[in-house]
């Protein structure tokens, strides 16, 4: 017994004196982690799926397969670990910077093309319930349904001359600060002459229930101005966000392959959408606005100013100190390309081809673009971004400057559209007629 007590002392002494000891546990290095056995090299192939409508990224004999030796798990695993870790966190950006080079290769790899003759096929149907909004998008519903309903021609008009549809790009129409640009750009009498029909956050999907449960006035509207889809791919990218990693303020390989994921789901979200708002408005014009550009923003770089201010929209004359403005972190966010940049472009021209070449939604849909309008080129960096006084939030117009520059835009392409000569014989549907067209009401 005196010899075994001796022999733990001396090792709690040598324990205690950090002497290492090899207990077989395996350390999980920051940058090691691998699902599949390894980086997946995505090839430009898909395989189309007319149920899920979802892009299938297939792996190409140069990914890593399951079955990969323990020597090339190990290997793959340090490169990871010495790429992450030589990017320190003091100069990562999310919308400059992947967490790993597997991240920036797939950034990098084109986008195969969706044929033409897809475009009919790959549709999105709204779904049975929209449970993962919340009850406040069910508040939001049920007064824009209000709305609608109650929504008539104006006086001494044959129709209601404009509705706007969309998600909080279009809500924020609405707002004090909003609602004098939009009578001025727009060129409307009175708020009595449009019908603004959006909700914070809605995805394509979304936009599709609310359609198919009373959300569209009763009346006949001139024009529809609708823009639908940037939400598909912010909450792509929130699904794979790492919160343990999120100081290093980097993409890792699942944002980047869940954005390119989502695009066809994107796209055909926002042609049911526009098939839809003709069942329901068969003679009105359509104007399909491309998805605005969009980076994300970066809560370090404003600092100095809050979120709360951020979304009351009191942000006009409110940015961050000098230093601030000219430093890496806040620039990246308006840095183009980003993450979200490609999938955007691809997803504009798919729904382009649709509305021009497939005729979705049949005559009189114009597609049109307005993401211009919020970009300028950096003289000291002659690299194209955001412009931070227009959409300081690098999603959102600012208030009401990017408003402004939107109407402008919106205004510009309605007087250029050919005349609707056959709206001028079209009756005004009355009360109770939705119904008769598959509506929910």
């Amino acid at each position: 017994m005196l010899v075994v007590y001796v022999v733990y002392v001396v090792f709690l002494a040598f324990l205690l004196a950090g002497v290492p000891c090899d207990y077989g546990v395996v350390e999980s290095g920051g940058g090691g982690g691998r699902r599949g056995g390894g980086a997946l090299f995505v090839a430009a192939r898909r395989e189309k799926d007319f149920n899920g409508r979802r892009l299938a990224m297939m792996e190409t004999a140069n990914a890593f397969n399951d079955d990969d030796d323990d020597d090339d798990a190990a290997a793959d695993a340090d490169a990871s670990s010495s790429s992450s870790s030589s990017l320190s966190s003091s100069t990562l950006n999310s919308w400059i910077d992947f967490c790993t080079p597997s991240a920036e290769n797939l950034f990098e790899r084109p986008i195969d093309s969706i044929l033409e003759a897809e475009l009919r096929t790959n549709r999105q149907d709204p779904p049975a319930n929209v449970a993962d909004r919340g009850r406040g998008w069910y508040r939001e519903h049920t007064n824009v349904r209000a709305g609608a309903s109650t929504k008539g021609k104006p006086k001494g008009k044959n129709a209601l001359p404009l509705m706007l549809f969309g998600d909080s790009i279009t809500e924020y129409w609405k707002l004090k600060v909003n609602r004098e640009m939009l009578l001025k750009t727009l060129r409307l009498d009175n708020e009595e002459d449009v019908f603004v029909n959006g909700i914070s956050g809605d995805e394509t999907s979304h936009a599709l229930y609310r359609l198919s449960h009373g959300a569209f006035p009763r009346t006949t509207v001139d024009d529809i101005v609708m823009m639908i889809g940037t939400n598909n791919f912010g909450r792509a990218y929130r699904e794979h966000w790492d919160a343990k990693k999120i100081h290093e303020e980097c993409l890792n390989e699942e944002q980047v392959r869940a954005i390119r994921r989502e695009i066809p789901n994107a796209v055909a979200g926002v042609l049911a959408v526009i098939e839809k708002i003709r069942l329901m408005s068969p003679n009105s014009r359509i104007v399909v606005l491309g998805i605005l550009p969009r980076g994300l923003r970066n809560n370090r770089a404003w600092k100095t100013v809050t979120q709360s201010s951020m979304l009351d929209m009191k942000t006009s004359q409110q940015l961050p100190d000098d230093d601030v403005l000219e430093s890496r972190a806040f620039k990246g966010q308006f840095t183009l390309p980003n993450v979200f940049t490609k999938a955007i472009d691809f997803a504009n021209d798919a729904v382009k081809r649709g509305v021009e070449n497939e005729k979705v939604g049949g005559n009189m849909v114009f597609y049109r673009e307005c993401g211009d309008a919020f970009l300028y080129n950096d003289e000291k960096s002659n690299t194209k971004m955001l412009n931070y006084d227009l959409m300081k939030d690098a999603l959102h117009p600012d208030k009401p400057k990017g408003y402004e520059a939107l109407g402008k835009c919106i205004r510009d392409i309605l007087d250029s559209l050919p005349e609707n000569r056959e709206f001028a014989n079209v009756r005004a549907r009355q009360p109770g007629e939705n119904s008769k067209i598959g509506v929910a009401t």
